[in-house]
This record gives structure tokens, C-alpha cells and sequence, in this order.
């Protein structure tokens, strides 16, 4: 099952519950409590959803017995112990709603006999139920693993270490912040179909990686646990400095993960030998989607490369073209990732820089200053020099072709040429021109072909957007 509907699943299962304490915390809020805004803003409380969704799912039993090669005989017992932990779980958690409940009775009393009760510790008395909840729901986890660990045999008992590994890295990998952070590089060497072979040469880098990543993971969510007290102090006192050094600990301890993904990928990519760049090329784009994927203008290229009336000449340019802008696209896009490496660590404190900036009045702080017109972001810049960089290839191809060719494009759009526009220029009296064009910058993935992905003479040298000429039909 793809990772996505597995979040489905659980976002499902959780729902309910998460409605209901929302409604509770809304109900001390309506009842005339002041909650302090910046803690919604900073996301210190906004983690709720955690405390109601099950360590353990249905789902997850594949990955027991996948991981731990169980029998068929002990199928059914997981299935017990299964049962009876959600059975556990849903009544602890049927009893939380209860107790924040009456907790939200008792806070409302209170603000009836004492108006200028302090809205933060109220809130603070609700969510004790839950804080307790999150120590009982631990220790329903360990029992199951606990029972789980007694069912098994002693060539078993040896998969321990990676199952719990992989049952980790299946909850904790999504819970990424910054590109790069939740690349499932498992997941893409599935995709690549590996030989018998291939398999074997990539076992011993796969397990290093392995602990790797969960060295890594173990430490973040280790980390964040600790300094959530710290970061609600600082959303209590308003404290924005404070607030930004907070996150900026919890960051060292995404990098760190994202550094064990990049490791990863390196050994991975050097055991494979001959595939090793179509490995990278593929967990660059799966950690990077927005980063290398097709240009506009490669998309224009692969659509002429296909029209059934080029010439063997034709053909020739088209491709000597695609070729040489696949360098030039690659180049870009190395720009832009770096570009993005560098920037995204330092999000959280700009974005807590600008709650500062807004609370003071400070100019430029204002909710709807667009975030794109900033040419000074690294990113930002990047990206537009990506885009416009690919207006002279455009022109070129479109020399290549004859006017009847261009009007075969798909779509029947009408192109034109930088320099068919500057020869023609408007003429005395003429209405302007309001037919689409297609400009270097549009995306026009909707109406394109297949780019040709999996095709070996697409694939890109090692980095490189997945960009190179498309096969000409016979």
C-alpha cells in the first residue's frame, strides 16, 4: 500500500477524537479564557493528532510478518495481540475525552468565580489528561511489543533489531521538514526492479544505511520531545528570540537526517555499479520534486521530437538541441538544489523573525507581501534564472521547424519567435493580439506527452533533471 493512503488510514482512524478535543479547547476559549495566539502560530500545541493515533495498525501486520518471516501458525496470535491492543487503546482513549471533559467543566467554573484566571494555565490543566494519556499509550506499545517478542522463535528473535527498525522508520520518515528529510530510499530501489544480482551487491550498504537512518530519526523525535517544554515556555512569554533558538535545535536534528538520507544515497549509488546514476538521478527526485522535474520548454522539445513530418535533418537538430539544453537544465537545477539545501534550514527562524517583526510594526512585515517579488532569496533567484534560461533554446527549436510544422504542436497553439516578433512588430491601427502563446516560463504538463522517464536515453547523467531527448516514434 503507497505510503500516502497509509496516513489516509490513519488521519481516518484519528479524526473523531481529534474533533473532539478540538471542540474542548474551543469550548474553553468560547467560555472567555485568553489563550496566548503565538502558540497556535509557533506550533507548540498543535500536535494533538500524535496522542490519538494507534503505534500500532492492521496494516502493520505485513511488516511483521515480512520482517520477521513469522509462520502461518503465528499469524493468527499477531492478529490477538493486535486486537486486543487497539481494544486497549480505544477504550484509553474513549476515557481522555472523559477526563478533558470534565477538566473543561472544572475551567469553566472557574472563570465564573474568577474573571481574570490566567487562560494559559487553564489550558495547561486541560491538556494534563492528555500529557498522562501519552505515558499510559507508551506503555500499551511496549507491551505489545513485549508479547509480540514472546511468540518468536530464535532465528526470529535475530530480525528483532531490524524490524524494530523498520517499524520506526515506517512512522517516524514522513515527519519531514525540509527536502530531502523523508526520501524513502527503500521505497525507490523497489521502483528500479533490481536484479538478483543488484540485490545482493546493494545488502551490505542497505543495512548500514538502515541504522544509519535510525540512529538519526531515534535522535530527532528524541530531541523534539525534549525541547517542546522549552519552545511553549518561549510562545507563553512571548519570547521570539528564544523561540527561534528552539527551532533552530530542532533543525540541527532534521539536517541530521537528511545527511543520513545523503550518505545513503551516495553507497547505495556506488554499489550499483552501472545503475548507480539512475539510483541517484531517481532519490534526487523523489526528495526533491520540486527541484528536478521537466522544463516547459524540454516538454516543447520531446513534443516536436514526435512529430510524425521532421526531417531526417530535422530530426538531427532536434536532437543535438535536446541534448545540449539537458546540460544546461541540469546545471540549473544543481543551482536551484543548493540553493534549497542552504535556505531551508533557516525557515523557522525567519518565520519567527517575521511573527516578531509583525508584533512590533515592523515595515515590510505586512501578512500579504508576496514572498515571490523578493529577487534577493536565493531560491527564488534560482528558479527564475532556470525559467528564462530556457527562451534561446525555445527560439532555436522553433527555427528548426516550418510554420506548418509549429501549427502540428499539441494544443494548436500559435508560437513565435523572439525574433519573428521583433521583425513583424504591430501594425498602424491593428488590434492587439490575444492569441495564447507559449512562453519559456508556462507549464504545460497537462497537455504534454509522456516525458519519457524510464527510457534510456532520457535518463540523466548523475544530478541531472530527468530532461534528455525523447524517442522518436517509428
Amino acid at each position: 500500500m503507497p505510503r500516502s493512503s497509509h496516513l489516509l488510514a490513519r488521519m481516518n482512524h484519528i479524526a473523531p477524537q481529534l474533533r473532539t478535543l478540538l471542540i474542548v479547547i474551543a469550548a474553553v476559549v468560547a467560555a472567555g479564557f485568553a489563550v496566548t495566539p503565538a502558540s497556535a502560530q509557533f506550533g507548540g500545541r498543535a500536535n494533538f493528532g500524535a496522542a490519538f493515533q494507534p503505534d500500532i495498525m492492521q496494516r502493520d501486520v505485513t511488516l511483521m510478518t515480512s520482517s520477521l518471516a513469522l509462520e502461518e501458525w503465528q499469524r493468527p496470535i499477531v492478529e490477538a495481540l493486535l486486537q486486543d491492543y487497539m481494544s486497549s487503546f480505544n477504550t484509553g482513549v474513549e476515557a481522555l475525552k472523559d477526563r478533558m471533559k470534565v477538566a473543561s467543566e472544572d475551567a469553566v467554573r472557574i472563570n465564573s468565580t474568577n474573571m481574570s484566571a490566567n487562560g494559559d494555565a487553564v489550558l495547561e490543566r486541560i491538556m494534563a489528561p492528555l500529557n498522562a494519556w501519552r505515558t499510559e499509550k507508551q506503555q500499551m506499545l511496549e507491551k505489545f511489543m513485549s508479547d509480540l517478542k514472546s511468540q518468536l522463535g530464535p532465528q526470529q528473535l535475530e530480525r528483532w533489531s531490524a524490524f524494530e527498525r523498520a517499524l520506526r522508520r515506517e512512522r517516524m520518515l514522513p515527519d519531514g521538514d525540509i527536502s530531502g528529510e523523508s526520501i524513502d530510499l527503500l521505497a525507490v530501489l523497489t521502483r528500479m526492479q533490481l536484479t538478483p544480482a543488484e540485490q545482493e551487491a546493494v545488502k551490505q550498504p542497505v543495512a548500514a544505511y538502515e541504522v544509519l537512518l535510525d540512529d538519526a530519526l531515534v535522535s530527532r523525535v528524541t530531541e523534539i520531545t525534549k525541547l517542546e517544554p522549552e519552545l511553549s515556555d518561549a510562545m507563553r512569554a512571548m519570547n521570539f528570540e528564544r523561540g527561534a533558538d528552539v527551532q533552530d535545535k530542532i533543525m540541527v536534528a532534521r539536517v541530521a537526517v537528511r545527511s543520513a538520507n545523503d550518505l545513503g544515497i551516495e553507497l547505495i549509488a556506488a554499489a550499483l555499479g552501472d545503475r548507480g546514476d539512475e539510483f541517484h538521478v531517481r532519490a534526487l527526485e523523489a526528495g526533491y520534486p520540486d527541484v528536478f522535474r521537466p522544463h516547459p520548454v524540454m516538454i516543447l522539445m520531446q513534443q516536436a521530437y514526435a512529430l510524425p513530418s521532421l526531417t531526417p535533418d530535422q530530426t538531427a537538430q532536434i536532437d543535438a538541441l535536446m541534448t545540449e539544453f539537458s546540460v544546461a537544465c541540469n546545471d540549473a537545477n544543481m543551482k536551484i538544489y543548493e540553493a534549497v539545501r542552504t535556505d531551508q534550514p533557516k525557515a523557522p527562524r525567519k518565520r519567527v523573525q517575521t511573527m516578531a517583526d509583525r508584533k512590533s510594526g515592523a515595515a515590510g512585515s505586512a501578512p500579504n507581501t508576496p514572498q515571490g517579488a523578493n529577487s534577493s532569496d536565493p531560491v527564488v533567484k534560482a528558479r527564475v534564472d532556470r525559467e528564462s534560461m530556457g527562451a534561446p533554446f525555445r527560439d532555436r527549436l522553433l527555427a528548426i521547424l516550418t510554420d506548418a510544422q509549429r501549427s502540428e504542436l499539441p494544443g494548436g497553439v500559435k508560437v513565435d519567435t523572439n525574433e519573428s516578433r521583433k521583425d513583424e512588430g504591430p501594425k498602424k491601427g491593428a488590434k492587439p493580439d490575444r492569441t495564447p502563446k507559449l512562453s519559456s516560463s508556462e507549464e504545460v504538463e497537462t497537455k504534454s506527452p509522456d516525458t519519457g522517464l524510464s527510457n534510456a536515453k532520457t535518463r540523466p547523467v548523475k544530478g541531472m533533471s530527468p530532461a534528455g531527448p525523447a524517442t522518436k516514434p517509428e
